[in-house]
């Protein structure tokens, strides 16, 4: 009876192991492959070769786009000639939209890892076309979902700069563009559009600096007495251009969408007093690694009295204007 236990026991062991090589270890091998192809279509990362899981990786899946809402919110509803200036929680990205009678404009669209974010506030918005989709520069956090933009809803004018990139995002967006045969504007500085009663001014770059994000657009929306300064992630020299080229009083305004997402980087003293805005709004992500936005800017901008709104605290911030008066929405259960 021992000897047949001794045996038994082998067989159950060798049983044991051929499990562990047939399945477990292909398993473990198969998921390093899924994270590693994820990780490398998620963050652009150049291997040489194209990897693409086309909004499938494991960082689409499991990401920080789950916030686990699913109540649809209802739209903005605007009367007359009433434009809503929405600067949406998408963590740690850009994506502001602009709703008029007229039409929509879209300023940036966020990481890829915060598309569902994006689309679902699109949707809850009625959106499905675009007069305009701006986009400021070329990093992944402001164009991560511009290709599916084009993609997927009617858009008229895309808007960007002459500053490339050879990233995947960028390369996907260059596609979309020629398969849906859109216009493409390469605004520059001094460069006005008009929709209905909104003007838009394309202030920057008023230089060619060698670096994407000082060759963001940066763009002031006027309507009526409301203004509100768009400025991408604009940095020092950008600013330093801007003030060369534009006078204090072209650049005053009432709202300023804060550059680099609160970075120390951008903001400047003179290009603040500049612009000498009441209202500041940051785009940044809850617990970001960045450490978004830095204390000097939030101290410098409370100093002078500025109210803040933060996407991270705040969620998205709704700013309505009828061209004399303007009002904060805030949302802080986005």
């Amino acid at each position: 009876m021992a000897k047949k236990k001794k045996k038994s026991s082998r067989l159950a062991r060798k049983v044991k192991r051929r499990v562990i090589k047939g399945i477990i270890i292909p398993l473990i091998l198969l998921m390093f492959a899924y994270v590693f192809v994820s990780a490398v279509d998620y963050f652009d990362i150049n291997v040489g070769f194209d990897l693409d899981l086309q909004g499938y990786g494991l960082f689409e899946l499991f990401g920080p786009n789950d916030r686990g809402e699913s109540v649809q919110k209802p739209p903005i509803v605007l009367e007359g000639d009433e434009v809503a200036f929405h600067f949406i929680d998408v963590g740690q990205g850009d994506a502001i939209l602009i709703t008029t009678a007229e039409g929509n404009i879209l300023v940036d669209t966020s990481e890829i890892g915060e598309r569902d974010l994006l689309v679902k506030y699109l949707s809850e918005q009625n959106i499905t076309s675009l007069k305009y989709l701006i986009l400021t520069h070329t990093d992944a956090d402001h164009i991560g979902s511009a290709d599916y933009v084009v993609e997927n809803y009617d858009v008229d004018t895309v808007m960007m700069t002459d500053y490339e990139a050879t990233t995947k995002t960028y390369e996907r967006l260059l596609t979309a563009i020629e398969n849906k045969n859109t216009n493409v504007i390469i605004a520059e500085s001094g460069y006005v559009f008009t929709l209905g009663a909104l003007q838009m001014t394309v202030i920057g770059p008023a230089e060619k600096i060698n670096d994407p994000n000082e060759m963001s657009l940066v763009i002031k929306a006027e309507h009526g007495d409301t203004s509100v300064m768009l400025t991408g992630d604009a940095e020092l020299e950008s600013e330093a251009a801007i003030l060369k080229h534009w006078s204090d009083e072209s650049l005053q305004v009432d709202i300023l969408k804060v550059g680099h997402h609160g970075s120390r980087t951008s903001t400047t003293d003179e290009f603040l007093a500049a612009m000498n805005p009441s209202v500041a709004v940051i785009s940044c992500g809850e617990g970001n690694s960045y450490g978004h936005p830095h204390e000097e800017i939030v101290d410098k901008l409370t100093e002078k009295g500025i109210k803040i709104y933060r996407t991270d605290k705040d969620g998205t911030i709704v700013i309505i204007s009828d061209g004399k008066e303007w009002n904060v929405i805030e949302d802080k259960n986005s």
